[in-house]
This record gives C-alpha cells, sequence and structure tokens, in this order.
C-alpha cells in the first residue's frame, strides 16, 4: 500500500509533452512530481523479510518515532536487461516517518532518477501523503551526488523535511504545518528504495544497482537507533513472481540493490 508516483525533471518535463505515461499536476506550493502512495503489502512486525509490490529497503516498526534520517549516492539507472531504450525507466530513494503499518500519513523526503533514450534525470522532493509530492524549487542534483536527507515529525499533522546535497553544499529544507491532511501515528520509520505509481499502475522499474544508505539512524522514543540493532524489517521488491531488490542491514548501514 504504499507507492510513489512520478519524478521530474527537464526529460520528464520533456517526454510528458511527447507522449511519457506519466503526468504532472500544478499545484500552488510548487510542481507535483508524483502522485501519494503507501506500502502496498503492509510489514508484519516479527518477520525478518517482508515482500513488498514497490518498496525495497528497511522498515523500523516501533513507537514515538520522531525523526529519520540517512546518507546515500544517487546512482545512475539503466535500462533493465531486455528493456526497451525507447520506454522511460524510474525510481526513489528516500527516507520516511510512518506509510507501511500506519496507513494515515507519511513524511519523506528524497531523489526521483529516470533514464530514457540514454538520457537521465534526477528531482529531490518531498511530501506529506496524501498530498502529492513536491519537487524542491531552489537546488538541482545529479548522478554520484552524496544526498544526506532527514525528516523530522511535527505532532501527528506537522513537520520538517531536509535535503542536503553534501557535494555541492546545498542545502533546503520544508515545514509542514497542521493544514496537512495526513495523519502521522510515529510507528515506522523507513531507507527505502521505491518503484513508485503513476496513476493506477507502477511505472516501468529502472536497474538502479545499488544504493547505500550510512549514517542511517531514527529517534525512537527519544533515544537514537540504528536499523540494524532495532530488529528493522527487511523488505524487497517483488513484481509478477520475480524478485525486483535485495536489502541488508548493518548497524546504521541499509543496502538496497537491484536483482
Amino acid at each position: 500500500m504504499k507507492f510513489l508516483t512520478a519524478a521530474g525533471s527537464t526529460l520528464l518535463l520533456a517526454n510528458v509533452v511527447l507522449a511519457s505515461p506519466l503526468t504532472r499536476r500544478a499545484v500552488a506550493a510548487g510542481k507535483v512530481v508524483k502522485s501519494p502512495g503507501l506500502n502496498r503489502n503492509v510489514t508484519i512486525p516479527g518477520f525478518a523479510d517482508q515482500e513488498s509490490s514497490n518498496w525495497g529497503g528497511a522498515v523500523i516498526v516501533s513507537s514515538d518515532v520522531t525523526e529519520v534520517t540517512g546518507t546515500f549516492t544517487i546512482p545512475q539507472p539503466q535500462v533493465p536487461s531486455g528493456g526497451d531504450p525507447s520506454t522511460q525507466y524510474c525510481g526513489a530513494a528516500w527516507v520516511g516517518i510512518d506509510g507501511d503499518t500506519c496507513q494515515s500519513g507519511l513524511i519523506q523526503t528524497g531523489v526521483f532518477w529516470c533514464v530514457q533514450n540514454g538520457e537521465y534525470s534526477y528531482e529531490a522532493w518531498y511530501e506529506f501523503i496524501p498530498a502529492a509530492s513536491i519537487a524542491y524549487s531552489d537546488i538541482s542534483v545529479n548522478v554520484g551526488d552524496s544526498i544526506t536527507v532527514t525528516v523530522t515529525a511535527d505532532g501527528a499533522n506537522g513537520g520538517v523535511t531536509t535535503f542536503t546535497d553534501n557535494t555541492t553544499g546545498q542545502t533546503v529544507s520544508h515545514t509542514f504545518t497542521d493544514d496537512t491532511d495526513g495523519t502521522l501515528c510515529g510507528t515506522n520509520a523507513e531507507w527505502i528504495v521505491e518503484d513508485f505509481e503513476q496513476g493506477s499502475s507502477l511505472v516501468p522499474f529502472a536497474d538502479f544497482g545499488t544504493v547505500t544508505f550510512t549514517g542511517a539512524t531514527a529517534v525512537v522514543g527519544g533515544s537514537t537507533v540504528f536499523p540494524g540493532d532495532e530488529g528493522a524489517t527487511n523488505i524487497y521488491i517483488e513484481l509478477n513472481n520475480q524478485q525486483l531488490t535485495s536489502a541488508s542491514i548493518d548497524g546504521d548501514q541499509v543496502t538496497v540493490s537491484y536483482v
């Protein structure tokens, strides 16, 4: 029940005009780059591994989760083996609070990537589901950039997303206030690579190689914890009986790989 929707950039915008399957909607706050979505296959506490149709990575299921952070390097997406280079393949990496066992809200921030006809696009974004995601207006990112992302909850209906490009030194943030429609439970902390959804179907999923979240921490009950020490659930993407990702969790590191 977790699914995200479309990435944006010059490449995506051009493709929308030319007949891309991805679409955009405009809102006053900025550009919408994907539709809202949650984990399609809700994790079950106590299970070491969990299948999902759209999330791969790690989820802590606990209580009083107020902050999640992690650092990763933006990968260069590739057309999957046997894929059509003229098709647009995409994916996303992000950290978030809720949206897994808690389905009433999700605050998150991260990066979208896409590839089509040998062209690549990348975009930084933030979101508080059920609202759609928004591209940060004052930052540009590229393959190979080291990114640190943090989400902080402020009660059930507010919070802050912070996005830092360590390579360029740029930092942006967004503050959500009580006018948001989502309601956080504070029960999930996540480090995720996602096959996001546009409309009613998942977009073609790019081969992203490997994304490793380092310095992966969460504040739970006022204490800082690591996913590897907190019994995080290992989630992998499986579609049409084919496993697309694998993940490993070790201390403050979550590694997600395309398989």
